[in-house]
């Protein structure tokens, strides 16, 4: 009540209110406002549990992340050191956890997979990749394009999600099994050589791969016993590298177990990624890429915290979480990073501890990974690579939504609108094959592709519903969901659903030609159209000159043409251009459809006694012309419709025919031979 009443306070000719500098400030950083607030007493015990727990987590996994993405493995620790940290300065989720993902990873991997010159040419390439990622992001955030992601549906992003989850775990079945080579791209990359190389399985690389499986799997189930099991559980990642690093020190050399080998002490210098004309030249290549993989990030980070905003009970910023993820990119480029998201697990384990704030959730996460790779990095020595690979395996499995796929199926018989769910089954079908057999890059290529096309097509052809009179509510309903509706004789009310613009008013127009043929053809013409523009949120000039038109072409043909229920900007616009060609009050008020109805009985019944009146002294002459003006439509303008001129009676061969014209010719009914008859309600 209080901004409202400042509000009212303000001058008529009161302009909005710059912000200021600090205000700028803070929601460019929101930091400076949670951080002054914070309550240490309370909060730093349980952030700092956060920290350890999501410090250990994430390094483990970064590590399996680097393998996935084709570079180094120290790469993905130091992915970790920078971007939490940047995050939490311009980020606006609590629980946010930002790192290295499985999914990014995929994708991350499949394009340095295009990098010639091993691995650490590979390693150099994805800081130059990353830097491109943050920069796209970045900028998304500077120039308000997050409505950019929007053309990516739900349907879409889950096949292609879930297909993705399936190419990283084949990808990791070969190293799993002794394999040496790792493969990322489509599935008859992955399968078709793999026959080729099974008498290079090593059986006790098999067997520990198996041992790991089992640990993860089980070590799930150990949260609901006691409560030293229960940290086991929260710390199952840590706990399997620290047993397989002990049990691996002793067996890896004489079974031929591959294990991590020499991490480097430290950190990484800072330096900026692009310094010679051939790193241009790898950045010019791998751009494409990273305006995808920018894309997928941010949307699936985004989904990720909003999700556990919701849950938390607040909001989080789409701008503040562009500039943020575009931050840590950028940062982590400086130290030779991966691309670098929020993570959807790590965020559930966050929420579980009790995370209260960015402090816990990134600062103190990036602390302990700092504190790990200055004194703990000779114990990584001995970590197995197959342990990282069933950690990347169970990981992506978690990722599958097929249950979605299945949800869409069992919606099939539900129609919305002229829709049906199985369009959006289609959908969730061809991005998952396309991933699968085309690899991730072309995956979700394919996948925006049939997201647009869904996009253009609903509104190039928009749903146009049928409206009916409901006597029980008393309202204008669906005839297709109401059977309880009639519809008028001789009266078309409808409404369309969604914007009309120049993409699909000219649908809008064939579709009125189609009603009017079978109405004609089933001997039940036309008299009156009623558009309800209820559903219109948006309208523009060509809509607009189009519908102008129309009313021109059925005042030709003795049809009245009716706009009810326009609001907002539709409303304003048909007022500036069509407002002449409206009945006072149809646009002004608006008119409700039972009020357009209502008005075209009253002017039907004050033509018949204009009619009436003019015949006068001639009542078989009136008697034998009634059944003829009953059905003419009347004329209706502003601030009269109709204009009887008596001196304009003509000879017919059966007598005298009245004729009836408007006053002027923005009148939106003519006069006709075939007054309007209308059905009493």
């Amino acid at each position: 009540m209080a901004a409202e009443e400042r509000y009212l306070q303000l001058p008529s000719d009161a302009s909005p209110r710059r912000a200021t500098c600090k205000e700028v400030m803070r929601k460019l950083l929101p930091i400076i406002e949670w951080l002054p607030s914070y309550r240490w007493k309370e909060n730093l015990v349980k952030d700092v549990a956060s920290g350890v727990t999501l410090g250990c987590v994430l390094f483990a996994q970064s590590l399996a992340h680097a393998a996935l993405s084709k570079v180094s493995l120290i790469t993905g620790p130091y992915s970790c050191l920078l971007p939490p940290v940047l995050y939490s300065l311009f980020g606006t989720c609590v629980q946010a956890s930002v790192g290295t993902g499985g999914l990014v990873a995929l994708l991350t991997g499949e394009q340095l997979g295009q990098v010639s010159g091993g691995e650490e040419r590979r390693t150099h390439a994805s800081a130059i990749f990353t830097l491109e990622v943050g920069l796209v992001i970045g900028s998304m955030g500077v120039f308000q394009l997050a409505f950019l992601v929007r053309f990516l549906s739900k349907p879409a992003l889950s096949g292609f999600i879930t297909a993705s989850a399936i190419l990283i775990i084949l990808s990791q079945i070969k190293p799993a099994i002794g394999l040496p080579k790792t493969d990322v791209g489509g599935i008859f990359d992955i399968i078709l050589t793999h026959p080729k190389e099974m008498d290079d399985v090593n059986p006790a690389t098999i067997v520990f791969s198996i041992c790991i499986w089992l640990f993860l799997h089980f070590a799930k189930r150990l949260k609901s016993m006691g409560s030293w099991l229960k940290v086991v559980a929260e710390f199952k990642e840590v706990v399997l590298l620290v047993m397989s690093a002990l049990i691996a020190s002793r067996i890896a050399e004489p079974f031929g177990i591959a294990v991590i080998g020499h991490v480097p002490e430290g950190f990484p210098a800072l330096a900026w990624p692009l310094q010679t004309s051939d790193d241009w030249q790898i950045a010019k290549e791998l751009f494409p890429g990273a305006v995808m993989l920018a894309l997928v990030n941010f949307l699936s980070s985004f989904a990720a915290a909003r999700k556990f905003a919701m849950k938390a009970g607040y909001q989080v910023v789409a701008v503040n979480e562009l500039l943020a993820l575009g931050a840590a990119n950028v940062g982590g480029a400086m130290c030779g990073a991966v691309p670098t998201q929020i993570g959807l697990s790590r965020m559930g384990i966050a929420s579980a501890i009790g995370v209260r704030s960015q402090l816990g959730a990134n600062i103190f996460v990036a602390c302990v990974i700092a504190v790990i790779l200055l004194l703990l990095s000779p114990y990584i020595y001995y970590v197995p690579r197959c342990a990282l690979n069933i950690i990347i395996i169970l990981g992506a499995s978690s990722l599958t939504e097929f249950n979605h796929a299945a949800w869409l199926w069992s919606l099939r018989s539900t129609r919305t609108r002229q829709r049906t769910y199985v369009v959006d089954y289609a959908v969730w079908w061809v991005a998952f094959l396309f991933t699968l057999y085309l690899g991730a890059l072309k995956g979700i290529l394919g996948a925006v592709v049939v997201s647009l096309v869904l996009i253009v097509y609903q509104v190039a052809d928009p749903p146009i519903t049928t409206l009916g009179y409901c006597e029980e509510r008393g309202r204008w309903l669906n005839v297709k969901e109401r059977k309880d509706t009639t519809q008028r004789l001789g009266i078309l009310s409808f409404r369309p659903e969604g914007p009309l613009f120049y993409a699909n008013v000219e649908r809008l127009e064939e579709w009125l030609d189609e009603m009017e043929i079978s109405a004609s053809a089933e001997g039940r013409p036309l008299k009156s159209i009623i558009l309800s523009a209820a559903s219109v949120p948006f309208m523009d000039t060509s809509a607009v000159e189009a519908l102008g038109m129309m009313l021109e072409a059925y005042r030709k043909r003795k049809i009245a043409f009716l706009i009810a229920h326009a609001s907002g900007q539709p409303r304003q616009i048909l007022l500036h251009v069509l407002g002449d060609y409206m009945p006072e009050g149809c646009l002004t008020t608006p008119w409700t459809v039972e009020e357009c109805v209502q008005f075209l009985l009253q002017q039907n019944q004050e033509n018949l006694q204009a009619v009436d009146e003019s015949l006068g002294s001639s009542p078989a002459l009136s008697a034998m012309l009634s059944p003829q003006v009953r059905s003419i439509p009347r004329v209706t303008s502003i601030p009269q419709q109709l204009a009887v001129d008596e001196e304009e009676l003509d000879e017919h061969e059966d007598g005298k025919r009245l004729q009836i014209r408007p006053l002027r010719a923005s009148a939106v009914f003519a006069s006709s031979s075939n007054l309007l008859s209308l059905p009493a309600k």
